[in-house]
């Protein structure tokens, strides 16, 4: 074994969780490619994507931010699971472990709350200035943990290994966890009540699927006056403890996993995805994910941004799994570039098709355009 070799062996040790097994501790973070067939079914593009990964060996593959409703969507062409679509959702999971068995496959299930594009229609989780966007109210919260429930059962008919529950980003679930949450009907105020629509979906989907392997993705810290992140729903500067109530919660109600992030990308974009300018705040999620596993000793937690150490991404990763601050790298705007990644760093780095920190996937994606890699994506079409 070569220098090179040895000094990411780390990554490749194999991590178990209740009856799943990652082969390995590299991730490719949910990436919306905005390219599902009319009514979000899923196209022979999109199998064609995780095919890809399937082939790069990666310890486990979340399958793009997928509503589990029609009603509310970010984008135009966003995955929807649904009885309908259902279908082609197994074709995906067939095609993906029919190329390769070992990368596990699971399915980021969202609601997209506020976060919904003009085309479609918005809910946010408490009362703010914004009068144009309703409150959930308590029928309408029972209707939002039904819908992850019936999309859970649908991810295990479809064969996946687990669910995401995506509560980052600014997206509804997250909205719930802020301190700027103060409703009054039990789903808002402390931590334990911030907590309870996201720890009773946990809680739910576990008693009722327990093969899957379930966790949630969540914004340490947003960035915003009373975000997640934040002593209080008037204050801006970080302080983690509120998050680390919240989280205990989640992790009490049985998740498997965090899938730890930062900021809110249409406000805060620098903090959620830093780039080449501001590669520094890379740090900052080695800390976040850190300041998880400290607490949470028993979850498996997964960092965030590792895209963003470029040539050195392997060798930070290796060295954060080796010292116990988190248990897997998780990689998004990389997996766009290069779906290989894995196979290449462990067999040809040089080979590698780095992501250089352009930012024009996320352009794409905020025009509401397919989204690829803007700088490879002539060599992929030969993958």
């Amino acid at each position: 074994m070569n220098n090179a070799r040895e000094r990411i062996e780390p990554i490749y040790s194999a991590y178990r969780f209740p009856g799943k097994v990652a082969e390995n501790r590299l991730v490719a973070q949910a990436m919306e490619i905005n390219s599902a067939a009319d009514g979000g079914g899923v196209g022979a593009e999109i199998v064609d994507r995780y095919v890809r990964l399937s082939r790069g060996d990666w310890g486990i593959v979340f399958v793009e931010a997928v509503s589990i409703t029609e009603g509310y969507l970010a984008r135009r062409k966003g995955l929807v699971l649904n009885e309908k679509n259902l279908d082609g959702f197994k074709r995906l999971v067939d095609s993906f472990k029919g190329v390769n068995d070992k990368p596990l496959i699971m399915f980021q299930l969202t609601h997209s709350g506020r976060q919904s594009g003009d085309f479609s229609k918005r809910i946010k989780a408490y009362e703010d200035d914004d009068e144009a966007v309703p409150v959930a109210t308590a029928e309408g919260i029972d209707r939002i943990r039904d819908g992850f429930f019936k999309a859970a059962e649908l991810s295990r008919r479809a064969g996946a290994d687990g669910m995401d529950i995506k509560a980052c980003h600014g997206y509804l679930l997250g909205e719930f966890l802020r301190p700027l949450n103060r409703r009054e009907d039990g789903y808002g105020g402390d931590a334990g009540g911030r907590a309870k629509l996201l720890s009773s979906i946990v809680r739910g989907v576990k008693a009722d699927f327990g093969e899957l392997v379930v966790g949630t993705r969540v914004s340490l810290y947003e960035g915003i006056r009373g975000g997640c992140g934040t002593a209080g729903p008037d204050e801006i500067i970080e302080e983690l403890g509120d998050m680390a109530d919240v989280l205990s919660h989640i992790v009490k109600a049985g998740a498997d996993f965090i899938n730890v992030s930062a900021g809110i990308p249409p406000v805060t974009p620098g903090i959620t995805r830093p780039e080449a300018n501001s590669a520094f705040n890379l740090y900052h999620h080695f800390r976040y994910a850190k300041v998880v596993k400290e607490a949470f000793p028993d979850v498996a937690v997964i960092g965030s941004a590792y895209s963003s150490g470029m040539e050195k991404s392997g060798e930070l990763a290796a060295e954060n799994i080796e010292k116990g601050y988190t248990d897997f790298a998780g990689f998004g705007r990389q997996n766009l570039a290069d779906p290989l990644y894995p196979d290449k760093l462990a067999l040809a780095p040089d080979a590698i098709d780095r992501c250089v920190l352009c930012g024009g996937c996320s352009g794409l994606l905020k025009k509401q355009k397919r989204v690829y890699c803007v700088k490879y994506r002539r060599g992929r079409e030969e993958d």
